[in-house]
């Protein structure tokens, strides 16, 4: 049990993935996900400022227990940006408002690996920090995926070949 491979994309038609972009704000970015010729998912499009935007994001709306696991590993190729991949929990059927989320930095054009401890993920709800957010349970994952913002204005392109839970 020393990892535990979550997706590198090759059953992605089981899978659930969803784009949010800053329109549902009233924002003008625009996000994209879909699968390149190596089988890689690839999160690619332009964040926008305009109309108080400034985010998209994609996210896999299935379930996973990660139990006994202690973080994320990303295998990327990033191309300068920060990213953040968050992950939001619940009880039962239901899911709780708030996401966790680590930040990373990504090198460009350069594959690498990025090791998420779940002790680094830290509770958000629309950008502040809610007060009483229990830790982090890592055995009632609901749903997890990528966010770009912070201002990071123009084109992104966030290659990702697998994600995995490890030990």
């Amino acid at each position: 049990m020393d990892k535990k491979l979550i997706t590198d994309f090759t059953n992605l038609a089981n899978q659930q993935w969803q784009v949010i972009n800053d329109g549902v704000m009233g924002g003008l970015s625009d996000g994209q996900f879909q699968i390149n010729a190596e089988g890689n998912a690839v999160f690619l499009g332009t964040v926008s400022l305009k109309n108080n935007g400034g985010f998209t994001s994609v996210k896999n709306r299935e379930p996973i227990n990660l139990q006994g696991y202690n973080g994320i590993r990303l295998t990327i190729r990033g191309d300068g940006n920060r990213y953040s991949f968050r992950i939001q929990t619940g009880e039962g059927s239901k899911t709780h408002k708030w996401s966790y989320e680590c930040r990373f930095d990504t090198d460009p054009n350069s594959t690498e690996e990025v090791q998420l401890p779940f002790d680094d993920f830290k509770p958000t709800y629309r950008g502040s920090t809610p007060k009483g957010v229990p830790p982090i349970d890592p055995g009632s994952i609901h749903n997890f995926g990528f966010l770009i913002s912070d201002k990071q204005e123009g084109e992104f392109r966030l290659e990702i070949e697998k994600i995995e839970a490890y030990v």
